[in-house]
């Protein structure tokens, strides 16, 4: 007999439901288990079923996201003052739950800092790298954030994002991130607009 891979019970023939995990690492499991997994009521269900069930429970209206290198993904509409897209998904390679935003620079902002020298613009990015390097949360909490500046087709912005760690995260944690996320999306588009204005 085999130890199912969750509850590392043996499992009798008849109470075998096949095999869970990666395609290249996968391990058997049994009813049981796999019953959790799916049941929406369930401690231990999959954590996109989790999400997916809270985003409803809170009438948050999003939209599944068909990305291969993903286990899930989603993308929340109108988020906030803002009207932002806030992305939620699972890479295959981490499993970590990120949560995030890309922020991007009006038209004018860009045309201002077209207009900047090399050195200004360089000053520019020391700032923006300066004001997203305040946002970071303390890695006790189980939450960690990250960021990126980024250049798009001539379009100049930020990337912003919380990773958290699957097992760790419950509801209250993730509207908790959802309300950071909007929080720093406030944030830096008052700080690109003030940044480039003043300059």
């Amino acid at each position: 007999m085999v130890k199912c891979c969750r509850c590392e019970e043996f499992i009798e023939n008849e109470k075998m439901n096949g095999f869970w995990g990666q395609e290249e690492d996968t391990k058997p499991i049994c009813n049981k288990c796999l019953k959790k997994i799916h049941d929406l009521d369930g401690k231990d269900i999959e954590i996109r079923n989790r999400i997916e069930k809270w985003l409803s429970e809170e009438n948050i209206s999003f939209n599944e996201v068909n990305e291969p290198k993903n286990v899930f993904h989603f993308l929340l509409q109108d988020i906030g003052p803002l009207k932002m897209r806030i992305e939620v998904f699972q890479d295959k390679n981490n499993l970590d739950v990120i949560t995030g935003f890309m922020t991007f620079l009006s038209k004018e902002l860009t045309f201002n800092l077209y207009r900047f020298s090399e050195e200004q613009k360089e000053e520019f990015k020391k700032k923006v790298d300066d004001f997203l390097s305040t946002l970071r949360v303390d890695y006790r909490t189980g939450i960690r954030v990250g960021y990126e500046i980024i250049s798009e087709r001539g379009h100049y912005g930020a990337k912003y994002f919380i990773r958290t760690k699957q097992e760790d995260l419950d509801k209250e944690k993730f509207l908790k991130i959802l309300n950071m996320t909007k929080e720093t999306g406030l944030k830096s588009d008052e700080f690109l607009s003030q940044t480039l204005t003043n300059q």
